[in-house]
């Protein structure tokens, strides 16, 4: 989070806050962000610009608390997503990928605002750098299961190849929903089945190399 923002601490103040996030999100599904004012949302949330400010000091950073508990999410789909009933329910890890997939595929179909967050408004330095952390955790994790309970190699390069596969399912994941809201099935289905099999491809490395 912005170390402008004053996350509140009293019970009716962190109602407003959620008001607040909630309120540009929803608008975020019809106004351009470049067009989005803080007097708008405030308007919206039901409470004066002052009040906002309170808060936040610009759009930018409303738009940059909202990004920062989408990332939480993301951390928290993981971990459902990859518990060990979930994974049990999986019979193959392109079924498990596919999983994976469809979580996070969720996220553009229900979120508010986030589709349009993500392909219309411009990433900023410090929220990138926390995105490619949080990318990093879902490869991690992500390898840690395909290891443990679909006999994914434990290696250097099965490690470096999982970093690409989530890079790649992630552009995968964009190109699915960049026309249609609900996202295109086939590419969502290609993006499980290409990281499985890329995953599970023979090593490159010759032995003792």
């Amino acid at each position: 989070m912005s170390p402008l923002v004053r996350e509140p601490q009293q019970q009716r103040s962190r109602e407003k806050f959620a008001r607040i996030l909630a309120t540009a999100a929803r608008l975020l599904e019809t106004v351009p962000f470049d067009q989005l004012s803080t007097k708008q949302i405030a308007a919206e949330a039901g409470m004066s610009v002052g009040a906002l400010y309170r808060f936040f000091p610009d759009k930018e950073a409303v738009l940059e608390t909202l990004e920062h508990s989408w990332m939480e999410e993301d951390l928290r789909l993981l971990a459902a997503v990859t518990a060990p009933e979930a994974v049990a329910a999986c019979p193959s890890s392109e079924r498990f990928l596919a999983q994976v997939v469809e979580a996070y595929a969720g996220r553009f179909r229900v979120q508010p605002g986030y589709r349009h967050a993500w392909f219309n408004v411009p990433t900023s330095p410090s929220m990138a750098g926390e995105a490619d952390a949080v990318d990093r955790r879902i490869a991690e994790r992500v390898h840690e299961v395909l290891a443990v309970s679909f006999g994914l190699a434990d290696t250097a390069e099965t490690r470096r190849r999982t970093d690409l596969a989530v890079a790649v399912g992630t552009r995968m994941l964009g190109m699915a929903f960049r026309e249609d809201p609900e996202g295109d099935p086939e590419i969502l289905a290609d993006a499980a089945l290409m990281m499985d099999r890329y995953l599970f491809a023979p090593s490159r490395r010759t032995p003792g190399a």
